[in-house]
């Protein structure tokens, strides 16, 4: 029931979580041993208390559980030493303890998730579909040698308003990612860098100070 929820948790952890900075009870009390058949609980720093307040605000069915059952639910997203397919078990069976307004806010998380998923799928298949025609009709209007630049760059711009905003953003993108600008033309402007450089000047991206400072 909860797969999709899975789905969100490696952008939640990349972006949300640092695991190595946590305290075991262990380093706390070093007099106390843990029996072998209970696992360590984890104690968050400054922090990982933080950046949990950060990822509560995108998993909203955790305002409904209480700090321990938070905490679980950390303890078990964050373990790097655990499979994605242990970590989705794991996550059902602590979602089956929870109680039944948790359950529920869970439940239409998912719901929501899921349609995302979907939505965006389908957002996908449709730019990969009208992406080959558009870039055809941008190649045409780059090669037609009978018109002049201003005709050239009013059809290009007419061209990306008359696409699907996703696939007009898409071309753009990969216009942009192939141009001389940010290919050949950085590979200049790293050579013009280094030789201003050599002359004893101080390179500002596009102009050369004389003095150095």
């Amino acid at each position: 029931m909860y797969f999709c929820l899975f789905l969100l948790f490696p952008t939640l952890i990349v972006g949300g979580v640092v695991p190595s900075t946590t305290v075991t009870l262990e380093t706390l009390e070093a007099s106390s041993e843990v029996p072998p058949n209970v696992e360590s609980i984890t104690v968050p720093t400054r922090t990982q208390d933080t950046q949990n307040a950060k990822l509560e605000e995108r998993l909203p069915f955790l305002k409904s559980a209480d700090e321990l059952s938070r905490q679980e639910f950390f303890s078990i997203i964050q373990n790097d030493k655990l499979s994605k397919s242990d970590i989705w078990k794991r996550v059902e069976q602590w979602a089956e303890k929870q109680s039944e307004l948790v359950r529920t806010d869970i439940l239409e998380f998912h719901q929501r998730l899921s349609q995302h998923v979907d939505n965006s799928k389908m957002r996908v298949e449709r730019i990969i579909k009208n992406l080959p025609d558009a870039l055809k009709r941008l190649s045409e209007i780059v090669q037609d040698i009978d018109i002049t630049r201003l005709q050239e760059k009013n059809r290009i711009a007419n061209l990306y308003t008359s696409l699907d905003d996703d696939v007009s953003k898409t071309l753009q993108w990969i216009v942009h990612l192939v141009s001389y600008e940010k290919n050949e033309g950085k590979q200049l402007e790293r050579r013009n860098k280094l030789r201003k450089l050599k002359k004893g000047g101080i390179w500002t991206g596009s102009v050369q100070a004389t003095n150095i400072i």
